[in-house]
């Protein structure tokens, strides 16, 4: 889990290790330490890189932040070679 704040609130973005296919990332809001409901819910897989769900109305600053996150947790160990992860899409 990750921890991040945008705009005074605070989210998680949760590393979710799926089978060896994918790999995904959750986003949601956290609230005096408990977690919320989904927001955004990204995927990777060696093929594509993909949002593969947003609940409306998303602010773009969280979606921008989120992007960031993703990018630093799935697509640049990828793209640097390191070992024990998935190819990276492209």
């Amino acid at each position: 889990m990750r921890g991040f704040s945008v705009q005074g609130r605070d989210y998680a973005a949760l590393i979710i290790l799926g089978d060896d296919d994918f790999e995904a990332m959750e986003v949601v809001e956290m609230t005096d330490g408990v977690r919320g409901s989904l927001l955004l819910e990204f995927r990777v897989d060696a093929h594509s890189a993909r949002l593969t769900f947003i609940r409306p109305e998303i602010e773009i600053p969280l979606l921008r932040a989120s992007l960031r996150i993703f990018e630093e947790e799935f697509l640049e160990p990828r793209r640097a070679g390191e070992p024990g992860g998935l190819p990276s899409p492209p």
